[in-house]
């Protein structure tokens, strides 16, 4: 079995984390061949889910499961420019709607839409 040495005292980077669990992993994967544990797809999903949610709390930014079509999904990274920069579209889509609406209601457009 692969060994992991782990030094006290030492801070590891995100890269470095991911290398020794996908070195883990290889370990369990090379041993599990004779197991008839299986998983479902939502055992699967959160199995992923609640690793990223551990990373996320830990690093700059997220990373997140989005669903592209049934059964397919991508790990999307957003950075926090990019969350504001979604937030503010979406506010300034919501303001527009309001702005169309009352338009629509009283036949004036509102000044700030």
């Amino acid at each position: 079995m692969n060994q992991i040495k782990l030094q006290e005292n030492k801070s590891y980077s995100l890269a470095e984390v991911v290398e020794l669990v996908q070195t883990t992993l290889d370990a369990v994967k090379d041993k599990s061949d004779n197991s008839e544990l299986q998983y479902t797809t939502t055992d699967v999903y959160w199995v992923i889910h609640d690793m990223l949610r551990y990373i996320n709390r830990n690093v700059q930014g997220e990373f997140s499961l989005r669903r592209k079509e049934k059964g397919t999904y991508r790990v999307a990274y957003t950075t926090e420019e990019s969350g504001q920069q979604k937030a503010k579209n979406k506010l300034n889509s919501e303001v527009k709607q309001t702005a169309d609406y009352l338009e629509n209601l009283t036949g004036r457009r509102p000044p700030w839409g």
